[in-house]
């Protein structure tokens, strides 16, 4: 993909990503179910807050893909975008998922995955 086309959507995956502040803020810092049992429990289907989880999940499962589909260069996402910390919380709800839902978020978790690894390489260099 040519280099303006990536910068593009990387912009467009900022503007998306900062439209969602409110999303962000409260997963990393109000979210507090740790499977997802207790999320479903604390969390309506109609809730602000499985809104914010929906948010936050559906930016790096959008991301996930678009790299998965060599669309964006993982260096240039990674110098702006960490889903680490955000796949922290949302693994062990998102394996609760996974009961009735198999796939759901694998690109997400992909993701964090692919981060790991350039975060690993990115220090041996």
């Amino acid at each position: 993909m040519p280099l303006d086309n990536q910068v593009n959507l990387i912009l467009d995956l900022y503007k998306i990503y900062d439209e969602h502040r409110d999303s962000r803020l409260w997963f990393l810092d109000e979210l507090d179910a740790y499977n997802y049992k207790e999320y479903h429990e604390k969390y309506s289907s109609t809730s602000k807050e499985k809104s914010h989880f929906i948010a936050v999940c559906g930016f790096f499962e959008l991301s996930g893909t678009l790299i998965s589909h060599g669309l964006i260069n993982p260096d240039i996402f990674f110098d702006i975008f960490n889903p680490s910390p955000f796949w922290k919380k949302a693994r062990p709800i998102v394996d609760g998922m996974r009961e009735t839902r198999p796939h759901i978020y694998e690109n997400f978790e992909s993701l964090n995955e692919k981060r790991k690894n350039w975060k690993k390489k990115r220090h041996e260099t």
